[in-house]
């Protein structure tokens, strides 16, 4: 498989992300959409079942174990937004997770990228803190709560990242192994709203409309491209790729918002940018 199409494909995956993220952020309750994207993500992938052939034995352990951080993410993220900002929980989160899915995936997937390969994802991960977090940015001021409910989101993403790849790998159709983990997913996701907020979401998911369906299937087409890149390439690759969503979330913001972007976060483009380039030649 070319490198240049999963780079190219995770791209478009990446902004799809900030697509349906910015979806989710202009609804009043943003909990409800999740669970809407949820729902949208889970129907679909129920519906292609019958199409898509039976997932090899060896890849349900591996998927059984990665519905678990997919959920607890989720859990975490959603913690954490209650008790610190968005401009700073986010990149901090999604920032550390990059690291950690380079040491994961060495271990687990016996993936090594080479010094310019590690040198990419580094920028990357320094651009996504610089374009999302306040001109004070880092850590200083955060709470220890706020602090390790990132922490543990950062877990999440790296967890569910190295296991898709490895089950994925493992499934040797990249169409099962993604509709099962969509179900496993959103069946997560509807039973954490059930027993934290009981009927009163599903009962609202009425309001969210076409801005709901919407965001559920852009938000399946972006992480199925994400499930077909990790069976092509290396998984650190995969998820330092799919962190650009927050430059396209910055183009999108100046295109479309007019707002006005500040030479740090200019800068920061640059370093997401050369990241990248670093990547398609290691």
């Amino acid at each position: 498989m070319s490198l240049s199409l999963v780079i190219a494909a995770v791209l478009f995956a990446a902004f799809l992300h900030a697509l349906w993220n910015s979806l989710v952020k202009g609804h009043s309750d943003r909990f409800v959409m999740m669970l809407a994207i949820a729902v949208v993500q889970t129907s679909i992938a129920l519906a292609m079942l019958p199409f898509v052939g039976p997932l090899a034995p060896e890849a349900w352990p591996w998927l059984l174990a990665a519905a678990i951080p997919h959920t607890t993410y989720k859990v975490f993220l959603a913690r954490a937004y209650d008790s610190g900002d968005l401009s700073r929980i986010y990149p901090i989160s999604r920032g550390l997770s990059l690291i950690l899915v380079s040491i994961l995936s060495i271990f687990v997937l016996g993936e090594i990228l080479g010094p310019l390969g590690y040198g990419g994802i580094v920028a990357i991960a320094l651009g996504v803190f610089l374009l999302s977090a306040r001109q004070s940015g880092g850590v200083a001021g955060m709470s220890t709560q706020s602090l390790l409910l990132c922490l543990g989101a950062a877990g999440s993403v790296a967890l569910y990242t190295v296991l898709d790849g490895a089950g994925v790998r493992a499934s040797g159709n990249v169409a099962a192994f993604a509709a099962w983990l969509f179900i496993a997913d959103g069946l997560g996701m509807i039973g954490f709203a059930l027993l934290s907020r009981g009927r009163q979401p599903f009962l609202a998911l009425r309001k969210v409309g076409m801005a709901g369906l919407l965001a559920g299937c852009t938000a399946f087409v972006c992480y199925w491209i994400a499930i077909w890149a990790l069976a092509h390439a290396p998984a650190a690759l995969v998820a330092a790729l799919r962190e650009t969503s927050v430059l396209f979330a910055l183009l999108l913001a100046r295109l479309r918002l007019g707002e006005i972007i500040g030479v740090q976060r200019w800068l920061a483009g640059a370093a997401v940018l050369g990241g990248i380039v670093c990547l398609r030649f290691a």
